[in-house]
């Protein structure tokens, strides 16, 4: 062998050395992207039906790395019953369509539970045309969606909530002669109070009403209803009759106290009932 060849064989051996580091170098951080991301990764072999998925793709579901066999027939064997006819006519219309792959579908999780996926993916293609290979993410959607049905059935539940109150009206209650009840069920917005002012005005001037017992056991209290029954107050008062609380419960006697209003020397007792007799004994203690 002559020097020169020998000095042509060390380069290779160097280019070599050099390209097998470049290797493993970018397999590490491959493998610390796939590690660090909370997506899962999938990468599948059109050709021969191998595919790769990553841990977390895995572990989204809950399965261990050697747990889920490494196909395609894999995958689709976790997809929910019901959904594999969308997932796989997504598959093809982007395959052979090459419409863009983002689906949303159900899988099997290690526990027998399912869980939400939103799936992405693209796909290469022969010069032909034929798809070859097709790779993308995984992202465990369960959570966010279930934090969307929670908060749907919540403005359901206020949805039905108010539309009870607004069948309700104004319920008043004539407890005693000239003793006027006014339970207050659910949140006060401005039209609301309003129309409770109005009507109770109504209802005291017409029957001479001499104590108007305001009921919070069912209220929902914020500033501004804490703001409307001050108005109540006074403006009860400014025609003769006496505003009395009961009911207040301790988040409601929090929001109250916190607030700078005229109402403090306003009556207040635990229940209607004790509300009551207190309003017998000022009708015995006046008549005297």
């Amino acid at each position: 062998m002559s020097a020169d060849e020998a000095e042509e064989i060390i380069a290779l051996r160097a280019t070599n050395e050099g390209l097998r580091a470049a290797l493993l170098l970018a397999e590490s951080r491959n493998q610390l992207v796939l590690e660090a991301t909370n997506d899962g990764v999938w990468d599948w072999n059109l050709t021969t039906d191998e595919a790769f998925f990553s841990r977390r793709w895995k572990g989204i579901l809950g399965y261990e790395d050697h747990e889920v066999g490494d196909n395609g027939a894999s995958f689709f064997g976790l997809v929910h019953p019901d959904d594999q006819g969308r997932v796989e006519a997504a598959v093809q219309d982007h395959l052979v369509r090459r419409k863009p792959y983002s689906i949303e579908f159900r899988m099997r999780a290690k526990d027998g539970s399912w869980r939400e996926i939103l799936a992405r993916g693209h796909a290469e293609w022969a010069e032909d045309g034929t798809p070859l290979r097709m790779a993308g993410i995984h992202t465990d959607v369960t959570e966010r969606h279930e934090r969307e049905r929670e908060r749907l059935r919540h403005q359901e539940q206020i949805s039905a909530q108010a539309d009870t109150i607004r069948a309700l009206g104004v319920p008043m209650l004539a407890v005693w002669d000239r003793v006027l009840c006014l339970p207050i069920i659910g949140a006060v917005h401005d039209d609301r109070a309003n129309n409770m002012l109005t009507e109770l005005l109504d209802r005291v001037t017409k029957d001479a009403i001499r104590f108007a017992i305001l009921d919070l056991s069912a209220a929902e209290f914020h500033s501004r209803t804490a703001e409307t029954l001050a108005r109540m107050i006074r403006t009860l008062r400014m025609i003769g009759t006496e505003g009395v609380f009961c009911g207040i419960q301790p988040k409601t006697a929090q929001i109250l106290a916190a607030r700078d209003l005229d109402i403090v020397g306003v009556p207040t007792y635990r229940n209607l009932g004790d509300a009551l007799r207190a309003c017998l004994e000022r009708f015995a203690s006046d008549a005297k």
